[in-house]
């Protein structure tokens, strides 16, 4: 290291963590955690409604793909 500032950088003292604050800041997080509720509770799914739309959708755009495909060919 013939660079000063890295001489200066090499010479700082290792970080060490402030074990006081570390334990507050997990406390507050592991209270907050506890406040919240449980994601499992009666969730109202959308599940049902959008994936046989979606299929539909995807068959008809699939479809449509084939049957440009075969116009353009000269097949249909």
């Amino acid at each position: 290291m013939t660079d000063p500032l890295s001489q200066l950088l090499a010479d700082l003292p290792h970080a060490e963590p402030d074990l006081g604050r570390s334990d507050r800041v997990r406390s507050r997080c592991r209270d907050i955690l506890a406040r919240q509720r449980p994601r499992s509770v009666k969730r109202r799914s959308v599940h049902p409604i959008w994936e046989p739309l979606v299929a539909g959708l995807g068959g008809l755009y699939l479809a449509e793909v084939i049957r440009e495909a075969l116009q353009l060919s000269g097949l249909l």
